[in-house]
């Protein structure tokens, strides 16, 4: 892509390909004009240049040069028109921008879709759910690409509507949450495209778990899911090469990343969201044994979605993949989280966390003392060491994948499988 001065650019120009902010952050479409504020918001957060694969296609202006001879009218021939009622008929207003309750629509819309197909479907039938699920999980996903997108472009964001998605997602997921945890990150997609995204979808969903095991009431399920969603949004206003990059940040880097707590609080507190949801976003790097940021909060001085954040944070960021680091198993970030090292985060809520997803989380696969490779699908209530998992390669008397209790027997967990061998099981189960 090449690269193009935002101060050359001008107001009213185009290009045929989408813009991009950077090689993953997709700006605007084709063919949408660059307005004049959208220039000086960009420009105020220090962004320099924009990338695109097209040449701009600059805005046509009026010629200035005269008319060599004007021809005569004889306005005695035309009606004489009342501006103030031509102005005052509802067509000819300027339209209110509705794009948000139309993304907020598209999504519900999955949302109703997708309750309606899953509940025709048997309990048994794992695969068709999970098929249901995914397209909820990537309608999500849009969801939160176009909000993150929209906020750059035209800083909206609107509790009233951003709460309504949280309610949709919440109302599936009280009965069918075990089925999107089963869908995995892929590497390349979660490196290769937004990362803000992709970590804000997985941490929502993990958050919003442990609100639902905790037994939080539907008005803290949301503002936790806002918060959530919302938790970055501070890095939009920072320079995306300090999370983007393949290498080990300078101190400076650092600490300029770290500014993007304080950042999200902000524009929050410029838009008028809940304290509660201002200050999840606020400490959700804030740890139990003050070693956390911005301020060095300590135990109870950290609020409960501060808490949270703090937990689904660390675990998505060790078990799905970065540019600068290679995934690890979603066993590995759980048994990481409950060493707790140094005390960093809430025994209650890392208890909330296995209880979840058990030891074995959800969508990982392991190897059984039977010989057998299986995939986690569902928790068990009574032990999170003993898992619900399904065989792969193997159907019961209906067709449908042969799912089992593991135990201390037979069907007891030996280990965890590793990258490398679960795409090989993948590769091996998929000929």
């Amino acid at each position: 892509m090449d690269a193009f001065k935002i101060n050359e650019i001008n107001t009213g120009s185009t290009f045929a390909a989408p813009l991009f902010l950077d090689p993953h952050f997709l700006l605007l479409d084709a063919n949408i004009p660059i307005s004049e504020n959208l220039k000086k918001a960009l420009i105020e957060w220090g962004f320099k240049e924009v990338l695109s694969d097209s040449e701009v296609k600059e805005k046509k202006e009026p010629s200035s040069q005269m008319p060599k001879s004007k021809p005569s009218v004889d306005m005695s021939s035309f009606e004489t028109v009342d501006l103030d009622a031509v102005l005052s008929d509802d067509e000819e207003k300027p339209q209110k921008d509705n794009t948000g309750i139309l993304i907020n629509k598209r999504f519900a819309d999955v949302i109703e879709k997708a309750l309606t197909e899953i509940e025709k479907t048997q309990d048994s039938d794992i695969e068709s759910r999970i098929s249901i699920s995914t397209e909820v999980y990537n309608a999500f996903k849009e969801y939160i690409s176009k909000i993150y997108t929209r906020f750059v472009t035209h800083r909206e964001l609107k509790i009233g509507l951003l709460s309504e998605a949280i309610i949709k997602i919440c109302d599936f997921m009280k009965s069918y949450k075990k089925y999107l945890l089963q869908i995995n990150p892929v590497p390349t997609e979660v490196v290769d495209k937004n990362y803000l995204v992709n970590h804000s979808l997985r941490a929502t969903l993990y958050a919003l778990t442990i609100g639902q095991n905790l037994r939080m009431q539907t008005t803290q399920l949301v503002e936790l899911g806002v918060a959530s969603l919302l938790h970055e949004i501070g890095q939009t206003r920072l320079p995306p090469q300090l999370y983007l990059t393949t290498r080990r940040l300078l101190p400076n880097e650092r600490a300029m990343l770290a500014t993007h707590t304080v950042i999200g609080f902000n524009i929050l507190k410029e838009n008028n969201f809940p304290i509660s949801i201002q200050m999840g976003v606020l400490e959700h790097h804030e740890r139990e044994n003050g070693k956390g940021y911005p301020r060095g909060r300590v135990g109870n001085q950290i609020s409960l979605y501060g808490k949270i954040l703090a937990v689904v944070c660390s675990f998505e960021a060790i078990s799905a993949p970065r540019l600068y680091k290679e995934m690890r198993s979603t066993h590995e970030a759980m048994i990481e989280m409950l060493k707790n090292a140094d005390k960093q985060y809430d025994d209650i809520v890392i208890k909330a966390l296995v209880q979840s997803i058990s030891l074995y989380p959800i969508g990982g696969y392991v190897f059984l003392a039977n010989g057998k490779v299986a995939k986690v699908v569902d928790v068990n209530g009574r032990d999170p060491r003993l898992p619900i998992v399904q065989i792969l390669g193997e159907r019961d008397e209906n067709g449908f994948p042969r799912t089992l209790q593991t135990n201390s027997d037979k069907f007891k967990i030996i280990r965890a499988l590793n990258k490398n061998e679960i795409q090989g099981v993948l590769k091996t189960f998929k000929k």
